[in-house]
């Protein structure tokens, strides 16, 4: 009689076992499959920079952070003060294939715009900084990867930066 009790316990125990792993397989395949025919998520990427210029007036960008959330940007671009400034930095984003993905026009962080108020009147006056921090934002499909920077006026347009992404 006992041992008629313990054997059922055990064939019970083991039936259990066996479809509990059975089931977790099957889910783990289930699960495989579907991230195999997923395309990639799109992602917010937010990229931080900081600046110092040198004592010839020389520009040199760093990469400070980056930040990466799910989503995309609905509206990439930034607006510009292009109007009374003549610097402004050109980001360039490249594909796998290494063809332009994207370009965006940002103002010189260097040469912020200040609102000046007077009592008749609004100006927009640039100023010149000697350091600047500044962020760039972008959707990433998983296809990126490289971008660059260059800084940019009227007549001429040179690299000062350059990611691997």
């Amino acid at each position: 009689m006992l041992i008629n009790k313990v054997a059922k316990y055990i064939f019970s125990f083991g039936l259990i076992l066996i479809f509990s792993c059975t089931n977790q397989s099957a889910v783990q395949y289930s699960y495989e499959n579907q991230t195999e025919n997923e395309k990639p998520k799109p992602k917010m990427v937010y990229l931080f920079f900081e600046g110092e210029k040198t004592d010839s007036g020389k520009e040199i960008i760093k990469l400070v952070d980056k930040k990466v959330s799910d989503g995309f940007f609905k509206n990439e671009e930034f607006g510009s003060a292009k109007d009374i400034t003549n610097s402004f930095y050109k980001i360039i984003l490249f594909d796998k294939n290494n063809q332009i993905f994207k370009t965006s026009v940002i103002d010189n962080p260097f040469s912020p715009v200040f609102e000046s108020y007077g009592k008749d009147s609004m100006e927009k006056q640039v100023g010149n900084l000697l350091k600047a921090e500044f962020f760039y934002r972008y959707n990433d499909n998983g296809g990126l990867s490289r971008l660059e920077i260059y800084k940019s006026d009227s007549q001429q347009s040179s690299l000062i930066f350059t990611l691997k992404l």
